[in-house]
């Protein structure tokens, strides 16, 4: 959907040729759409309306429900990822993404060096030049995703389009909002389900963790089973996969208002 109005399958979609496509100037959020239902709709418009702020960039918060709502009811698939963008030039992209499949032997994720751009600190532009090259260099090691390592303090970040937790006992642990990375819906829900502790920190020892999880709201999640060079461990754990499970099912009952995000 460009400006409100449907592409049809393999027409070509024509987008205007403002900074959002030449600069990458624009904000985005990526939803996951259940039985043509949104999840968590407006803690996604939440976060979105905050990127917009953090660059100075108009967000016309109604027309944009309005749009998610119609293209939901027209996609190709009930069940689906969606992706929406929003350009300085005020163009409006909905798109229409496959779900990943299942990974029932874990992922393997290789860490990557990565410094936050300061000006862009929690937020969800268009410029993800520098998530897509870390994904880049983990697939090209043979590793599903990137787990994006500080540059400076070896603290830990998060992967190029979803967040990063780890078991440790009875603590689910997971890097300081307080980094930059972005303020993870899924992680909110996440300590909703689940009856062990969760605090912050960005420093671990990960090869002494009990297990890791890759989350996001098109994901859910993805079991860790290597961090490549540091660590191994059992995609079958009964704890992990507990909280896997418990997540999936917060997520097919969560509603538009579900862990619904409040600024600091």
């Amino acid at each position: 959907m460009v400006n409100g109005a449907m592409v049809a399958p393999g027409a070509p979609a024509l987008v205007p040729l403002d900074d959002g496509l030449v600069r990458g100037d624009g904000v985005f959020e990526g939803l996951r759409v259940y039985g043509r239902r949104p999840r968590t709709l407006e803690a996604h418009l939440d976060r979105m309306e905050r990127s917009a702020l953090r660059i100075q960039l108009d967000f016309p918060r109604d027309l944009i429900r309005g749009e998610i709502g119609r293209f939901c009811a027209e996609a190709s698939a009930a069940e689906c990822g969606l992706r929406v963008m929003l350009t300085r030039g005020g163009a409006r992209v909905l798109r229409e993404e496959p779900l990943l499949p299942e990974a029932p032997a874990g992922w393997i994720v290789l860490p990557v060096p990565h410094r936050i751009t300061p000006l862009l600190v929690a937020s969800k532009t268009l410029s993800y030049a520098a998530n897509m090259q870390a994904a880049r260099i983990a697939a090209g090691e043979g590793a599903d995703t990137a787990l994006m390592i500080d540059a400076d303090s070896a603290g830990i970040l998060e992967c190029p389009v979803a967040s990063f937790v780890w078991l440790e006992g009875d603590e689910l642990v997971a890097p300081p909002l307080a980094t930059g990375i972005l303020d993870s819906i899924t992680r909110r829900l996440i300590a909703e389900v689940t009856t062990l502790h969760v605090r912050e920190r960005s420093v671990a020892d990960l090869a002494s963790a009990d297990g890791a999880l890759v989350i996001s709201t098109v994901l859910e999640s993805r079991v860790v089973r290597e961090v490549a060079g540091i660590a191994s461990y059992d995609p079958t754990g009964s704890r992990i996969t507990d909280i896997a499970r418990a997540l999936r099912e917060a997520c097919l009952t969560a509603g538009p208002e579900a862990a619904r995000e409040v600024p600091a």
